[in-house]
């Protein structure tokens, strides 16, 4: 358990125990029984994003993301193991990797951390126009777990300002938020397409979910 996590925890046991004094052992199970929860709910919020490389993702472009993302989210961590492509995930016909594949296989990393995987190759998600249609990035929404490709599915190299977008937008599904309404939000659902640049920050709604997990969104 973290010091922050050990904190919450006996602040929580001091003020419970305070306000049973003198109530008996009911008082003491109510108390333990609060604790718990108040423990359960400490535990949702994540504390560090995790970043993991897969194969050759450039180091410099892996350290210029979490540099923007430490400017709203105060603890980013780029993991010091690369990760390899899984072979099972690979779709051969298309040069392109599952990305509902790679989530499930970052999910045993999450815990209680978020965590987002950085990939030089195309990914895919099975939709309504292809089994193997390309995407920028995917994630579980709420499920801390997210994945980017600096690779568009034409094969063009997203430009790193763009490379920002999405891996904001992502990594505000992985902390639960679903596609927003407004056009202009980091959050907007692309439609197969490329919004990129009507989009410059997240809208006043999104800011303070994500603000309520841990953000810094001004």
């Amino acid at each position: 358990m973290s010091n922050w996590m050990q904190k919450v925890c006996l602040m929580a046991v001091a003020c419970l125990l305070l306000s049973v004094c003198g109530k008996g052992t009911k008082g003491l199970e109510q108390a333990e029984a609060k604790t718990k929860t108040a423990v359960a709910e400490a535990a949702k919020t994540p504390q560090t994003i995790d970043i993991y490389c897969y194969d050759d993702f450039p180091v410099d472009k892996a350290q210029f993301l979490r540099h923007e993302l430490q400017k709203v989210y105060p603890s980013v961590v780029i993991v010091d193991r690369r990760l390899p492509l899984p072979k099972e995930h690979y779709y051969a016909p298309r040069h392109r990797y599952s990305g509902v594949g790679l989530l499930k296989d970052l999910k045993k990393y999450t815990k209680d951390k978020v965590v987002l995987g950085l990939t030089d190759e195309v990914i895919y998600q099975s939709n309504e126009l292809s089994p193997t249609f390309g995407v920028f990035g995917i994630s579980f929404v709420g499920a801390r777990v997210s994945v980017i490709s600096s690779t568009q599915p034409s094969g063009k190299k997203h430009p790193d300002n763009h490379l920002v977008e999405l891996m904001m937008h992502e990594l505000g599904h992985a902390f639960g938020l679903r596609h927003c309404q407004d056009e202009h939000c980091f959050m907007v659902d692309a439609e197969h397409g490329n919004k990129f640049a009507q989009t410059p920050s997240f809208c006043k709604e999104c800011k303070a979910f994500l603000n309520k997990k841990g953000w810094k969104l001004k």
